[in-house]
């Protein structure tokens, strides 16, 4: 007997048309400037394909705790490969 939940889960596999590549870049830190024009660090994330091109929005995270929690997040979320190349300042 198979449960309701395997049963979608055939329906989706059997329907579900495999795509692209694509995963969640977590990369930096890189240079930016404040306000006041100083040098800061900036981490980026972001959905992009096999070619690490961006998909969409490229988010400029300040801190690099915050950037890896959203990048975390995202590839939770969307269940993507996580490509982590981003080290602390």
């Amino acid at each position: 007997m198979t449960t309701l939940q395997e049963t979608m889960h055939e329906q989706f596999q059997e329907t579900a048309a495999p795509g692209p590549w694509r995963g969640v870049f977590f990369d930096g830190p890189q240079p930016d400037t404040d306000a006041e024009g100083d040098e800061i660090p900036v981490w980026l994330v972001y959905v992009g394909d096999d070619e690490a091109e961006p998909l969409g929005t490229v988010y400029h995270v300040y801190t690099y705790t915050e950037a890896r929690h959203l990048a975390r997040r995202m590839s939770r979320d969307r269940r993507l490969e996580l490509v982590d190349d981003a080290t602390t300042a």
